[in-house]
Parts: C-alpha cells; sequence; structure tokens
C-alpha cells in the first residue's frame, strides 16, 4: 500500500499506526487531539524513530515520515516553518 503525503495546509485525521509521508523541508505541526503520540523517522519501517514532543499542541518537524501510536489516532495540520 502507498504511503500517504500530508500535504501542507490541509487537515489529515490519521489513524493509528499509520504510517505518512512528510513533505520534504522542515514543517510545523498544530493538533488539537486530546493527548496524542506521535513518532517521526527517516525510515518507513521505523526501525529507529523519535518522539514528537508537542508543546501547546505544536511541533517542529524535519523527519520524512510520521505515525500517530495512540488508540483513536490524531487530527493534523501541517505549515512551512
Amino acid at each position: 500500500m502507498p504511503t500517504e503525503l500530508i500535504s501542507l495546509g490541509t487537515f489529515v485525521t490519521m489513524a493509528q499506526n499509520t504510517v505518512f509521508a512528510l513533505p520534504a523541508r522542515k514543517v510545523r505541526l498544530f493538533t488539537n487531539s486530546a493527548a496524542p503520540a506521535l513518532q517521526q523517522s527517516n525510515d518507513i519501517t521505523f526501525a529507529t524513530n523519535v518522539a514528537v514532543t508537542l508543546t501547546d499542541g505544536m511541533a517542529e518537524l524535519a523527519g520524512g515520515f510520521l505515525r500517530a501510536t495512540a488508540v483513536g489516532g490524531a487530527l493534523v495540520r501541517i505549515v512551512p516553518v
């Protein structure tokens, strides 16, 4: 199954453990989902990954791929930095 690209400026509902590709640039992520658990990785298999730390529902991302690991996923929007 192809990996879906998260486009800049659009709202995306991320299902739990579904991998999404990020644009090839630094972006800012916004979410108002309650307690989302997000990870980013440069590896589509997430063999190595880092947890996304949100501050006031925002985080800057530069990894190639993103996934939500919490039950219920997350509603996110990304914009250019």
